[in-house]
């Protein structure tokens, strides 16, 4: 409707313009009779100035102008009716001008009107291939989004999943260096408490000696002053050994215990590494073994998903055969059922010959249609007697359309072009 109105204030336009000029040229018509009449002096006068030279008398000059001067009425009716018949023809080709011009003006309507159709047209295939585009980058964007939220997610999984892992045998490894720690620490406390234990027996023993040589030395003493001296350094000689022998013990014992702790946390570690390769062996063998499993699992199921495939397959290629030879048997049927059909129908149709005798048969080469009907019949073997062929044939064409099987690929395939044995008297 838009478009009907865009484009028929330009015609409205148009044709008031051409109203406008064929006005004017109406009234330059009417108006045309007047200037004529005028440009005739100018022209009687141009007349006599030429005349003027040709003329020897001077009185037929004055005499001249007279006659000329007549004139002018009569060649004023002339024009007048020539003007009519110019502005008749000025209407005429005007109106012959509005038709062509009106005729342009619809043809550039229809023009403009077909374009801004096809335009339309070309904006909407546009549109349409533009909105197709855009469906398409963005079905294409949401897919790459989707892929790149799926690999994100699934990094975040992965990560998170490594993560746990790491965090797992991160607390694995610090419950087996706590465990170790302690052990160790149980081993220090329990060396210290032996040695401990062990000073304190020494410290006693000392003591004990010490009184012991001390009441021995008071004994002495009480003997003979002059021997004390020689005891007491004697003593106090013994005791120095005494003291060094059992500091050099003490040594030996703090070293052995020193060396046991050592053997022992020596000892603590190999059995904490044996049993963490034992428990590390035990899960592989246990992976391993399930592993095997597994593996023995998925093939007895791929070989009975192979041997139901394989019996399948065989059902269906016995299937196929026993339909193969089932189809066969109904096609050799129909085919028999076809051909004992036709040699009827062309038996029925025949009419004996007066000349034919009994026995008489000749095989016929038949040519049919897809329903049956007979295209051509010829006798390839002959009878030995022409009149019968020659029935033999037209009883052909008189059965057509012959009985042929409705299967229409087999009937094409058997009975498009084929030969039987006229025998009437076997088929009657």
């Amino acid at each position: 409707m838009d478009s009907k109105k865009k484009f028929s204030w330009p015609i409205i336009l148009a044709l008031a313009l051409h109203l406008t000029i064929l006005g004017l040229f109406a009234l330059s018509a009417l108006l045309k009779p007047d200037k004529t009449e005028s440009e005739s002096a100018p022209e009687i006068i141009h007349a006599e100035i030429v005349d003027e030279t040709k003329v020897k008398n001077p009185a037929d000059i004055t005499a001249e102008p007279k006659k000329q001067n007549e004139t002018p009425v009569e060649e004023k009716l002339k024009p007048e009716t020539e003007t009519n018949q110019e502005a008749e023809q000025a209407v005429q080709q005007a109106e012959e001008e509005k038709a062509k011009t009106e005729a342009k003006q619809a043809e550039i309507a229809k023009a403009k009107a077909e374009a801004a159709a096809q335009a339309k047209a070309e904006a909407k295939q546009a549109e349409a291939a533009k909105a197709k585009a855009e469906a398409a980058e963005k079905a294409k964007a949401e897919a790459k989004q989707a892929e790149i939220a799926k690999a994100k997610a699934d990094a975040a999984a992965q990560a998170k999943a490594e993560a746990k892992q790491a965090e797992a045998a991160k607390a694995k490894a610090e419950a087996a260096e706590k465990a170790k720690s302690e052990a160790k620490q149980a081993e220090i406390a329990k060396a210290k408490a032996e040695a401990a234990e062990q000073a304190k027996a020494e410290a006693k023993q000392a003591e004990v000696a010490k009184t012991k040589a001390e009441a021995a030395e008071q004994a002495k003493a009480e003997a003979a002053k002059a021997k004390v001296a020689a005891e007491k350094a004697k003593a106090e000689a013994a005791a120095k050994a005494k003291a060094e022998a059992e500091r050099a013990e003490a040594a030996k014992a703090k070293a052995a215990a020193e060396k046991a702790k050592a053997e022992a946390a020596a000892q603590a570690k190999a059995e904490a590494e044996r049993a963490e390769a034992a428990k590390a062996k035990a899960a592989a063998e246990k992976a391993k073994a399930e592993a095997a499993a597994q593996a023995k699992i998925e093939a007895e199921r791929a070989e009975a998903a192979r041997a139901k495939a394989e019996a399948e397959q065989a059902e269906a290629a016995r299937m196929e055969a026993e339909q193969a030879r089932m189809d066969a048997e109904q096609d050799q049927l129909a085919i028999k059922t076809a051909a004992a059909a036709i040699r009827q129908k062309v038996a029925r149709s025949w009419i004996r010959p007066v000349s034919a005798s009994e026995g008489l048969k000749c095989t016929i080469q038949v040519r049919l249609m897809s329903d049956g009907t007979v295209i051509d019949a010829v006798v390839v073997t002959s009878s030995g007697d022409e009149v019968f062929d020659r029935s033999a044939e037209n009883a052909v064409h008189k059965a057509s359309p012959l009985p042929v099987p409705k299967d229409k690929e087999l009937s094409a395939r058997e009975f498009k072009s084929f030969k039987f044995l006229f025998d009437p008297d076997r088929s009657r």
